[in-house]
């Protein structure tokens, strides 16, 4: 009955994002939008794809320094394939940054002797990472954005709340881990308190929370250079994220950005999503808000372009989730078989 309420639930959301889409392509112009994909060639083709390559690279090589700083040793192939299978997940559920995680988690655990709170804690390292360098370029965005005149004052007070919000708690979890203070943990127990019916469910899981925070602390301790690499080459990946509009706008339409429009893009971008990302692959949803950001910003950008440059990188994008999805099922069917080899075994 889950999965076919899920199901559902997914359909719905699919439902929504395509009518929003084809209302935005409705007013954009949808024969102006295909003729801003084909204006961009066969270099800026090229080109967008080569972005999202090396992005996802470099977040494969993230994960990989980690494991490797943590002493644990996978095959090359199941790092890619774990990796691309929880971007696809999270790609596809109704928040972008999070929600793969457990995924890659299950599908590495049997390939290592590594206990499973270790690799977690590689994830969950490699996730921060993530937010620390997004905080970098959101920082840059936010300096511009707050002393641009050209941006309400309402919306400057607005972006100021969010980066804040967004900010501190990035913070709080650096503070948390480096010093291996073990605040979740701590909340988990203290949940026992009010809900004594699950206490004794709530203590188990705070142990393995605890443990997992006792690896995280180790990444910037004992594993601090693996993590500084890491942390490079996160910062690198979002780069790449960073300059997406140039990558598109200079093949199709000529434009050229200044760093000021890049930061401020990529802020309402990355804020934007938190809450809009609630479709699949956020479909409709993103193109609509995009709209709106590029005109505040980069008025020389027409609305069928933006929303062509949304969809090429999504086409782009799609390629990895659909490999991701692939590695799920493949290995899903594995797991069946071996399961049912086993009960035939048992009989």
């Amino acid at each position: 009955m889950n999965i076919l309420r899920n199901g559902w639930k997914i359909l719905l959301s699919i439902a929504i994002g395509l009518a929003i889409l084809m209302t935005v392509m409705y007013f954009v112009g949808w024969q102006n939008m295909f003729a801003e994909m084909v204006a961009l060639g066969t270099l800026g083709i090229v080109s967008v794809l080569g972005n999202v390559v090396l992005s996802m690279t470099f977040w494969i090589l993230c994960w990989w320094v980690i494991l490797r700083s943590y002493g644990i040793s996978l095959p090359l192939r199941s790092i890619i394939g774990a990796r691309l299978a929880g971007y696809a997940v999270s790609y596809l559920t109704p928040t972008l940054y999070f929600g793969g995680e457990p995924v890659r988690a299950i599908l590495v655990v049997g390939k290592s002797d590594a206990p499973t709170t270790r690799i977690f804690a590689t994830i969950v390292v490699e996730r921060f990472l993530g937010g620390l360098s997004m905080i970098v370029f959101i920082l840059m965005g936010s300096f511009y954005a707050l002393s641009s005149a050209e941006i309400p004052w309402e919306q400057r007070r607005l972006l100021a709340l969010v980066i804040g919000f967004v900010t501190f708690w990035i913070l709080v979890g650096l503070i948390d881990f480096a010093g291996n203070l073990k605040w979740i943990s701590r909340t988990i127990r203290m949940l026992g308190r009010p809900f004594a019916r699950w206490k004794n469910a709530l203590e188990r899981a705070a142990n393995k929370v605890s443990e997992t925070e006792d690896e995280v602390h180790f990444a910037f301790t004992k594993h601090w250079k693996g993590t500084l690499v890491a942390f490079l080459l996160q910062t690198v990946a979002t780069f790449f994220v960073y300059t997406r509009p140039q990558f598109f706008f200079l093949f199709s339409a000529g434009l050229h950005f200044t760093v000021p429009q890049l930061s401020l893009i990529f802020s309402f971008t990355i804020v934007l999503s938190f809450f809009l990302w609630i479709t699949p692959g956020g479909l409709g949803t993103a193109e609509a808000a995009l709209v709106a950001v590029f005109a505040l910003i980069v008025p020389a950008a027409t609305s069928a372009g933006v929303v062509a440059y949304s969809l090429t990188f999504k086409l782009a994008e799609s390629i990895f989730v659909a490999m991701g999805m692939v590695y799920v099922t493949k290995r899903g069917i594995q797991y069946m078989r071996s399961r049912a080899d086993a009960d035939d075994s048992a009989n």
